[in-house]
């Protein structure tokens, strides 16, 4: 079986990442490390979805501030 895939936006915000996940309308989470975002983020898109948090792959991009 072929997962999809979820591409998310890591941005550094203060003492927070900040995470969304474009495809998914509405879907931002965050986390206090860098060792939680990816739980975050696939505790949020399978909530969001009602699916398993094991049924899907996530690719990150972090995105330096400016």
């Amino acid at each position: 079986m072929i997962k999809t895939t979820y591409r998310a936006n890591v941005e550094k915000a203060g003492k927070f990442w900040v995470i969304s996940v474009p495809v998914i309308r509405l879907l931002h989470t965050q986390a206090l490390s860098k060792s939680a975002i990816e739980p975050m983020t696939r505790e949020a898109i399978s909530m969001m979805l009602d699916v398993a948090p094991s049924s899907f792959d996530l690719e990150f991009e972090f995105i330096s501030a400016q």
